[in-house]
């Protein structure tokens, strides 16, 4: 079901990035279950200027940084905040584990094909992202079953340890879990 995008760029047309915004929400609690109620998601933002796409959280609102890159591309728009929108199922603000960070690239990368005519991938540069996205494909079943097991089990993907990770998935090699634990790059 690709989107129909409006002529405006991103930064011009906040109802069109609110409603991506849900459609995004609504795909992944499907996949992934249901997220942390304690917090309103609220319109994603762009920064001003280059730097990362990233959350932001405080007691009970949370919501998306998005780059200026995806301020001005409707198909980058879609890969950077369906990324963020895994995070803002349990939002921590930090690093995370390349658990939820795979799980993140595997969910950008799916609604960007089905979202878009233009898919994205992650960059072969960003090893962090491309490393993490393999191993997570690599679980049973792959990122999102996988991933709704983790948080039906434990609650969230980003607070997982390596003991949690081998109790759901005993025939993995501990060299992955140690590194779907980790939060820093392998």
């Amino acid at each position: 079901m690709k989107i129909s995008f409006p002529s405006e760029r991103p930064d011009g047309h906040a109802p069109c990035v609110w409603h991506v915004q849900q459609l995004l929400l609504q795909a992944v609690e499907s996949l992934l279950g249901p997220r942390e109620g304690r917090y309103t998601i609220c319109q994603p933002r762009f920064l001003t200027t280059d730097g990362q796409p990233h959350i932001w959280s405080n007691a009970d609102q949370a919501g998306a940084y998005l780059s200026t890159a995806s301020a001005g591309y409707w198909p980058t728009l879609v890969y950077e905040l369906a990324h963020e929108t895994v995070h803002l199922l349990n939002p921590v603000v930090g690093s995370t584990n390349l658990l939820e960070e795979g799980v993140a690239v595997a969910f950008s990368v799916s609604q960007s094909a089905l979202l878009t005519d233009h898919p994205q991938r992650p960059s072969p540069t960003d090893k962090r992202y491309v490393t993490a996205h393999s191993l997570v494909e690599g679980l049973p079943g792959g990122a999102f079953p996988a991933g709704r097991l983790v948080r039906e089990r434990f609650g969230a993907l980003g607070r997982l340890t390596q003991p949690q990770l081998e109790s759901l998935f005993p025939a993995v090699g501990a060299s992955v879990l140690t590194k779907l634990a980790a939060h820093d790059v392998p």
